[in-house]
């Protein structure tokens, strides 16, 4: 079974292996970038990438923003991460268009808008990236953005699938089931699920299982959620709150639902009291939390009386979330993860 950011890191890596051309003095630079970023040597990938980025080099910018946004060898910056994405998606880097079209379903950096985020899936679809041809097809089948289309989105999944994208083919797969914009053919969803299942894809591996014992109407089969398409096998987040209100419940499991993620730290009787605590959150963890925005929510309790929950984030998959929320308990702040 692969890691559960085996997928969304295989996918970055393929982007930047995908954008190097060999020849060049300026390639050359920038595939020592990619050496470095692969190898975990951010320093050297950022001294690499940052002055031929900008230079208006765009697999440069994207590989900037990259960094920007997972933080990795700096502070997290959405907010520049979407530049740099911005500046090489104007230069019609396909990478670039889809990870900022996940910013913007997201709103981290930017403001939320999900149709620009479908107008940036669109243009990278339209280059064959097959992550931008799933995410799109996913909005299709739910109208998010767009108006529901289910046969179009069979064929942006047929076009993942066919250039081997695991989600691509569990997504197909699971169209041909359920006749979702098809005709219901169950040897071809066997086919298509047997493809993903070989890339380590558990849903498929369940709905191979399923069609041998059919589903109960309990049990029904779902689509993949975009951050399935990221992180197809997920890793399951069941950790109790550890709040300074004892009767918050605890939240669901976060990883294994769609939408962006949300750090919960602590929950209070005052929001004053809660936005005070991430100034000193910040004092105490600001390599971790260091350019993560912050919210405070209410929740109503049943005597009446409010509570404020502050919450680190969004951030756009969970297994990252999760890192930070593990490294936060390791010094001595209880933590878990929530979505909305």
């Amino acid at each position: 079974m692969k890691a559960p950011s085996a997928f969304w890191r295989l996918a970055v890596i393929s982007a930047l292996v995908a954008l190097a051309m060999p020849g060049l003095d300026a390639r050359a630079d920038y595939n020592a970038g990619v050496e470095a970023y692969v190898a975990g040597d951010y320093a050297a990938a950022i001294a690499e990438w940052q002055p031929l980025a900008l230079e208006g080099d765009p697999a440069s910018q994207h590989g900037l923003g990259l960094i920007y946004e997972g933080g990795r060898g700096l502070a997290r910056d959405y907010r520049l991460a979407a530049e740099w994405y911005q500046a090489a998606a104007d230069q019609n880097c396909a990478p670039a268009q889809f990870n900022l079209g996940r910013l913007y379903r997201l709103g981290a950096g930017v403001e939320p808008d999900m149709h620009k985020a479908i107008e940036l899936w669109r243009l990278a679809a339209q280059q064959d990236m097959p992550q931008a041809q799933v995410f799109l097809g996913l909005a299709y089948q739910s109208g998010d953005g767009v108006e529901v289309d289910l046969s179009r989105a069979v064929v942006l999944f047929q076009r993942a699938a066919k250039l081997g994208d695991p989600m691509g083919q569990y997504a197909l797969g699971l169209a041909y089931e359920t006749g979702t914009g098809i005709e219901p053919d169950l040897e071809s969803a066997r086919f298509y699920y047997e493809r993903a299942a070989e890339s380590g894809v558990e849903q498929a591996i369940r709905r191979l299982t399923s069609l041998s014992f059919p589903p109960t109407p309990e049990d029904p089969p779902a689509p993949p959620t975009e951050g399935e398409v990221l992180e197809p096998v997920a890793t399951q987040v069941n950790e109790e709150p550890t709040a300074a209100d004892a009767s918050v419940e605890a939240e669901s499991s976060a990883s294994s639902q769609p939408g962006p993620v949300y750090i919960q730290i602590a929950a209070y009787v005052d929001d004053e009291l809660a936005e005070r605590e991430w100034g000193q959150m910040m004092d105490r963890h600001h390599k971790l939390l260091g350019g993560l925005p912050h919210r405070i929510t209410t929740v109503q309790r049943d005597d009446g009386n409010s509570v404020y929950r502050l919450q680190a984030g969004p951030l756009p998959a969970s297994d990252e979330a999760q890192a930070i929320c593990i490294l936060l308990k390791q010094n001595d702040t209880d933590c878990f993860l929530v979505r909305d």
